[in-house]
């Protein structure tokens, strides 16, 4: 790391900046005005200052969407050659794959660098400061991808008077977290402290646990009345990955995959860039493979086998280098690996192909699905390795059609924003600014015409990509009938509050909102996450669905929501026959049970 001392600042023309408090120290420890600033941050952008440049311009929508299209046969063609390798497990070879996937971040970032950004005077303004758990991700990895070029330094500013909030529950009532959580929850809960303090004798079968999700719980909570021991288990610290030495199977591995990805990586990189974005590309792997064997290592010692009682792993969400190792030592030691769905997204999602390599069934031995749709969706899957049960979605869920509105002094109707932005590529073929501007003018446009008071409620990030404030947030709070609502709760819980839900982006919230029986407004970006067609049209029949793309699509909207409410309700009312046969398909196949349902399964063909 450098500092303002060790650095003339004054001598740069061409800076890499993520922070407005960061470049403004910058101006006043010496760096020109004058200055060209590459930032991708809508903050630095927003005031369109010619000085500053949007690094991501490079990516066109259609640029964006070839980049993404030809993903996933890369995670494909990557598993398959390091299957070849003699000697490497599925597991492995699906790790190396994930990884392969999370790598296109970087390459993404690294095609945004033009050739003298490897020849020239460059300087980066590092940002650090208080981050969520996943670290410090407010930089792009300009140090490790212009290192090489002799006149690139990196100074480190650390941010003043600086907060970060994460998900919290604070504020939310006991009686409606009991409400939402429901009795499942406070029985699950009791009987992890009890079995703890229980001889592993007294039980004959036992569900492993390390981590949770609402189904989850739910399965749990039913297993336990069934005399399961549910045990809790944690990693415990993993030793030093240079204690791991790199053996013949991983130069095999990095000799057959890295054709694959040096093809790609010219295809979308400047010349001078190839060479160090493979290096980036061999670590990555490395880190991996590492990380692979350390965790493996790990979760063996953390899983007590015991040939005397019957045991299973219930997970969620661990398609990733985690949950490979630990499938791979449950595959070992045959205990099943079950796993359920996490939210209603890959069902419903146009963008989620691209993510087929890090779901759950790509590693889990059965999935619990909410509904046949998402079934049919992993079904298809290249990664598919699990089998598929339709058990229906959780209590906490199905007990949404119960949050009337309690608050009568809220605003009838909240925005539900799901403007998260990635720091580069994600499902969106919008960059960050461009999504940005997009939530901009529906607040312009839409929003603030509105002759309600509307509820803002922004999405509560737990890992902090920028180090500003959204700049979306300064026209909500100009805007006379809007009230904004940062603080990080999650929607669940607020549901109740409102009569009118507005949403957009393909992403599990809308489950939670469409679950509350409440008028569900959802917005369809065709750049942004959207629906398939399929869901398109059956959404449309049951829930009242925009598309942000037609013409007028501002004025109808606004024009929809500034009816009576009480109009709105009954228009809704309208679509209730059309919306049970949307909810069964698209949502929950069943009205409750789906804990006992899995349980169920799990007894008479696990245990």
């Amino acid at each position: 790391m450098y500092n303002a001392n060790s650095v003339d600042l004054s001598k740069y023309d061409n800076v890499f900046c993520d922070s407005l408090q960061a470049l403004e120290w910058a101006y006043q420890n010496g760096l020109p005005r004058s200055a060209t600033i590459k930032s991708s941050a809508p903050a630095l952008l927003w005031d369109k200052n010619p000085n500053i440049q949007n690094i991501e311009a490079r990516w066109t929508i259609s640029e964006v969407e070839k980049f993404q299209s030809t993903i996933q046969k890369l995670t494909k063609d990557i598993f398959d050659e390091s299957m070849k390798v003699v000697g490497v497990e599925r597991e492995l070879a699906l790790a190396i794959s994930q990884a392969t996937y999370r790598f296109q971040k970087t390459l993404y970032k690294v095609a945004c660098l033009e050739e003298s950004d490897f020849t020239e005077p460059r300087l980066f303004i590092y940002v650090d400061g208080m981050t969520g758990p996943a670290g410090n991700m407010m930089n792009s990895p300009w140090d490790q991808l212009l290192a090489d070029n002799p006149l690139f330094s990196m100074v480190k500013y650390t941010l003043k008077n600086d907060e970060w909030n994460m998900l919290t529950t604070e504020g939310v009532s006991y009686w409606k977290r009991f409400k939402v959580a429901g009795y499942e929850t406070i029985i699950y809960r009791l009987a992890i402290k009890l079995m703890k303090n229980l001889p592993k004798w007294v039980f004959k079968k036992e569900v492993f646990m390390p981590n949770e999700n609402e189904l989850n719980i739910e399965i749990a909570s039913s297993l336990v009345r069934h005399g399961v021991r549910i045990s809790k288990i944690e990693l415990g610290l993993l030793p030093e990955k240079k204690n791991i030495v790199l053996d013949k199977i991983f130069a095999e591995i990095y000799e057959s995959v890295s054709p694959i990805m040096l093809k790609r990586v010219k295809k979308w990189v400047t010349p001078s860039a190839v060479e160090i974005t493979m290096l980036q590309f061999k670590r990555h792997i490395v880190e991996q493979f590492k990380q692979f064997k350390l965790l493996a290592k790990t979760w063996e010692k953390t899983l007590i086998n015991n040939d005397t009682i019957k045991q299973a792993v219930l997970v969620n969400a661990l398609g990733n280098t985690k949950g490979c190792a630990l499938a791979y030592v449950c595959r070992k030691n045959n205990i099943p690996m079950l796993s359920s769905q996490h939210g209603v997204t890959v069902e419903i999602s146009k963008a989620h192909g691209i993510l087929h390599v890090i779901l759950g069934n790509s590693i889990a031995d059965v999935m619990f699905a909410y509904n046949s749709k998402i079934i049919e969706v992993e079904e298809k899957s290249y990664f598919d390795n699990a089998i598929h049960y339709s058990v229906g979605m959780p209590f906490r869920l199905i007990s949404m059609k119960h949050s009337k509105t309690m608050d009568k002094s809220a605003p009838p109707i909240v925005y539900i924003s799901t403007n998260l932005y990635h720091m580069g590529f994600s499902l969106s073929s919008e960059t960050d600014y461009g999504n940005a501007r997009i939530e901009q003018k529906l607040i312009l446009e839409v929003l603030r015409k509105l002759p309600y008071k509307v509820r803002y409620k922004t999405y509560p990030e737990d890992n902090r990509r920028y180090a500003d404030i959204d700049p979306v947030l300064k026209d909500v709070r100009e805007a006379d009938n809007i009230e904004l609502f940062s603080k990080k709760i999650d929607m669940r819980y607020l549901v109740s509050e409102h009569s009118i839900l507005v949403t957009t982006c393909a992403t599990s919230t809308l489950g939670w909102l469409v679950m509350s029986g409440k008028p569900t407004v959802f917005i369809n970006q065709k750049n942004n996450n959207p629906l398939t067609d399929e869901a398109y049209k059956s959404l449309s029949k049951g829930i009242f669905v925009f598309d942000a793309d037609e013409q007028d699509f501002h004025k109808n909207i606004s024009d929809f929501l500034s009816q009576p409410i009480d109009k709105i309700e009954r228009l809704w009312q309208e679509k209730e026959g059309a919306r049970e046969e949307m909810l069964r398909e698209y949502f929950s196949a069943y009205n409750g049970g789906a804990g006992k349902r899995s349980a169920k399964i799990i007894l008479n063909e696990y245990f």
